[in-house]
């Protein structure tokens, strides 16, 4: 069997350049982030950016095709 390589170019992105990078709509993302569908680095702060572990994502994706 053959390993599966996945290259991401960042560890985290901010909502926008998610929303930027894959299409979705605004609500549709937040959804996804409330089910747990998406998953988020911890905030430091109330005021901080909400940042989408796409190391986290990929992994799941990968799972999936297994």
């Amino acid at each position: 069997m053959a390993a599966l390589q996945i290259a991401i170019d960042t560890p985290v992105c901010t909502k926008k350049e998610f929303l930027r990078r894959t299409g979705w709509s605004q609500s549709s993302l937040n959804r996804a982030i409330a089910c747990g569908e998406i998953p988020v680095m911890p905030k430091a702060s109330a005021q901080s950016a909400v940042l989408i572990n796409m190391v986290k994502l990929a992994q799941r994706a990968a799972e999936q095709e297994a």
